[in-house]
């Protein structure tokens, strides 16, 4: 080192043995990055939209998965439901029939005539129902019920007394009951016909169409057009 030199300049310049001049200018590049921008309005409402639309489909989804179930649950009550009401059906036929056949095994001795009068039993009850529908008086039917006991009362005491034993004397008493209430019945209706008058206005609004009538004859005399005519 020349010793005439300034040791402060030699110590601010570069040394030829490599020593550092002094401390480095920070980098400008070196400093933090730059900070996340905030979102705008307009996607914050995108990103409210969006979980709103997934709030949507997440209920409507539970709605789905909840009907199947409910449904599921209700074709399984409806077919408990059925299976109920089919069972009460047969019982509601096995009763009375079952019935009929009974009454004439003990009371007639055979049951095959619980299927003949229980048959003509019910095309009877079958034929009462079509009468009284179309306005024959049940006070008709029921004398013509009594009749058809006194004959088959009378068959029934001749039958036992002259011809044959006490079972087969009931069964074709009841058997000409069956058989003569529904021929009496026909007998009345031919003989005293069907009111088709009175059938007709059980069917036909006629007080509604008068009172129509008279409310536009009404509205008529009181329109000029009307007073005019």
């Amino acid at each position: 080192m020349d010793p005439t030199q300034d040791p402060m300049t030699a110590a601010a310049a570069p040394g030829s043995n490599g020593a550092a001049a002094g401390p480095a200018a920070p980098d400008a590049t070196s400093g933090p990055g730059p900070e996340t921008a905030p979102k705008g309005l307009r996607d914050q409402i995108a990103a409210v939209r969006d979980s709103v639309m997934r709030l949507v489909h997440a209920h409507i989804n539970l709605a789905r998965t909840e009907a199947s179930e409910i449904g599921a649950e209700i074709g399984r009550v409806a077919l408990l439901a059925g299976v109920a009401f089919g069972v009460l059906f047969v019982v509601a036929l096995l009763v009375p029939i079952g019935g009929m056949l009974f009454f004439a095994e003990w009371l007639l001795g055979s049951i095959g005539w619980g299927v003949l009068l229980g048959m003509l039993f019910l095309l009877d009850i079958a034929l009462i129902a079509v009468l009284v529908a179309l306005g024959t008086p049940a006070s008709r039917i029921g004398r013509d019920f009594l009749v058809a006991v006194f004959a088959a009362a009378v068959v029934t005491v001749l039958l036992f007394k002259f011809v044959v034993g006490a079972q087969v004397a009931a069964a074709l008493g009841i058997f000409t009951l069956l058989i003569t209430w529904p021929i009496l019945m026909g007998l009345g209706v031919s003989r005293n016909g069907i009111d088709t008058d009175a059938l007709k206005a059980r069917f036909y609004p006629s007080q509604t169409i008068e009172t129509t009538k008279e409310t536009i004859e009404w509205v008529r005399e009181r329109t000029p057009l009307g007073r005019k005519s």
